[in-house]
């Protein structure tokens, strides 16, 4: 009783009693910061500690291998539909041009140029037991099986290495150059028949109208109309090249379907044969590359040569012992063993040797051969540090000789004969004797050759006939002045052919006397004498340039001659280089090639 009396007054006076509104705290992040920061932390470790837990067990932990089902899924067969045939790149062995060149009688022919560079500081892979056996063609295979799965004795089977996968044509390699006339060339539309592409080229000295080429290229007249048309001309100018792809095909048509012309005013224009049978300019470069490398590779396989005869046997004895590296590197470069012949006579005639290896020089050969199927040397380049030297063949007379000739013009292919009587057998020599008639002491000019009376004796080299007189030590005799600056004095003779006059020029060979015994003599010989301006020199072993130099007119067709000599060995090179950019565009993926 007493304590309700007492809690009625206290709530009545509001003392004693705590409202519950009073015990409450309220949060707030600004009051409880600390607490909030500590909370948020503890969180962020517990994850982090969490996490790098399963990420041990994770790596320690061993997977099961998969397992591998054999089966092999189920399909439907499809046929493959039929291709058109796949142009495998293939580069000719040695760059050939099939040039169409005017001959000496005004005719038009064919002939085939080839330039092989030697570098021979490299070792040759050729055997060096047989010269000979470099320059015989082995005999092709009937079978083809012989060479892959029927090896020889004691040779390993060949084995052709499969291709890569990732080489294959792509589409692009057979582009439209016109849109909406497509061009009428086989490899551009792959269901038509097989065709043979030929490669034809002219480099004219001079011009030439279209139609005289036409008769060497056995091409309808249409098409060199047509051709002509598109060109805006009917001729080909000295400077310019006409290069003309024509197409052989199954049916036995010929026509003209890529033609290349470069001026040097103009540059360079394709243009490619439609459909319709008319020409269409066109800047496909790499279509044009492609039929070059076609044409190099169609080209047949050179036929078994015949046994050489026995002389080039003991010359190219010769030319293997006095130049072993050339010889292996003339061979490995498929030249004929005509043309290395010449080749190696014509640095014997320049006494041109190389003493150490490493003074080999880089040679570039360029021969060619004719429709008679025989070989010639056109032209060699010695390339020897920094310094060239140059040769080329020329006709420098019209009585169809050959000579060669430096850049400038003079003849490399002659020296100056020490015996010109092929009867002779020589006597006194050149220096100090006993004269055999005054029988004193006295220096002897020249050389003696005793040989029967009568026997021809011929120009010691290329000159002109300065004299032919007596004299009482002399007897009767002919003095030639050489083209060379020097003189040749034949004395003791008997008398010269009857159509022997002064002034007339004569040539290295050419009969110019016959040995007699005139003058001081003791009997039927000859006295042959060089002077080399004011002073006598033994002509047996002087070394002296025998041919001629050329000048003015002649030396100026000359140097047209250089010129289309040059022009023909660039378009070699450019063969082979459209050959190869073919092959690069044809190994190259789409993706590398970029937008056509």
């Amino acid at each position: 009783m007493a304590v309700s009396a007492l809690r009625a007054s206290t709530q009545a006076d509001g003392f004693g009693v705590i409202h519950p509104a009073h015990t409450v705290i309220r949060f707030s992040v600004v009051s409880h910061w600390r607490i909030t920061l500590a909370l948020v932390l503890l969180a962020v470790a517990s994850i982090c500690l969490l996490g790098e837990c399963m990420v041990f067990a994770t790596a320690s932990a061993a997977f099961p291998p998969k397992s591998v089902v054999w089966r092999a899924p189920r399909r439907q067969p499809v046929s493959t539909p039929k291709q058109g045939r796949v142009w495998m790149p293939v580069l000719a062995e040695t760059p050939k041009l099939d040039l169409i060149e005017r001959m000496s009688d005004g005719s038009f022919a064919r002939s085939a140029y080839f330039d092989v560079s030697l570098d021979l500081a490299e070792d040759a892979d050729q055997a060096k037991a047989d010269p000979l056996q470099a320059y015989q063609e082995q005999p092709s295979h009937a079978d083809p099986f012989d060479l892959v799965i029927r090896p020889s004795a004691g040779e390993t089977a060949l084995v052709a290495p499969p291709a890569p996968k990732s080489t294959r044509v792509a589409k692009s390699a057979r582009p439209v150059p016109v849109r909406g006339e497509p061009i009428n060339v086989s490899i551009a539309a792959p269901l038509k028949p097989a065709s043979k592409i030929r490669r034809l080229v002219s480099l004219p000295a001079r011009e030439e109208p279209l139609r005289n080429i036409e008769g060497a290229v056995d091409v309808p007249e249409a098409e060199f109309a047509s051709l002509a048309r598109e060109l805006g001309t009917d001729s080909v100018k000295p400077g310019e090249e006409l290069d003309m792809l024509v197409e052989d095909t199954a049916t036995g048509d010929t026509q003209i379907v890529f033609a290349r012309h470069v001026s040097p005013r103009k540059g360079e224009r394709l243009l490619a044969r439609l459909d319709s049978g008319h020409f269409r300019t066109t800047a496909e470069r790499h279509l044009y590359d492609r039929l070059v490398a076609e044409a190099a590779a169609a080209e047949a396989p050179a036929a078994t040569k015949p046994a050489p005869h026995p002389q080039e046997v003991r010359d190219l004895g010769r030319a293997a012992s006095a130049y072993p590296k050339l010889a292996e590197h003339l061979a490995r470069g498929k030249v004929p063993s005509t043309v290395g012949l010449q080749v190696v006579e014509l640095l014997k005639a320049n006494n041109i040797r190389w003493s150490k290896s490493d003074d080999m020089p880089v040679l570039d050969v360029v021969f060619r051969k004719g429709e008679d199927g025989g070989d010639e040397l056109v032209s060699i380049t010695l390339h020897e540090g920094e310094t060239e030297r140059h040769f080329y063949r020329y006709q420098s007379t019209e009585d169809g000789q050959t000579e060669f000739f430096d850049h400038e013009g003079r003849s490399v292919s002659k020296s100056l004969m020490h015996k010109p009587v092929s009867a002779g057998q020589q006597g006194d020599g050149f220096g100090w004797r006993v004269h055999p008639i005054l029988q004193v002491k006295k220096f002897h000019n020249g050389v003696d050759f005793r040989a029967p009376k009568g026997s021809p004796i011929v120009a010691a080299g290329d000159g002109v006939v300065e004299k032919i007189s007596w004299e009482d030590g002399y007897g009767k005799f002919v003095r030639i002045r050489h083209d060379g600056g020097y003189e040749t004095t034949y004395a003791h003779i008997d008398g010269t052919p009857k159509d022997l006059k002064v002034g007339q020029r004569v040539a290295q060979g050419q009969v110019i006397a016959y040995v007699g015994s005139t003058g001081l003599s003791t009997g039927p010989h000859l006295y042959y004498e060089l002077r080399v301006g004011n002073t006598y020199e033994d002509p047996t072993k002087a070394q002296m340039p025998a041919g001629t130099v050329l000048r003015g007119r002649a030396l100026d067709e000359f140097h047209r001659q250089v010129a289309h000599v040059e022009a023909i060995s660039q378009a070699i090179k450019t063969t082979a280089t459209s050959a190869a950019e073919a092959v690069a565009h044809a190994l190259t993926p789409d993706t590398e090639r970029g937008p056509q």
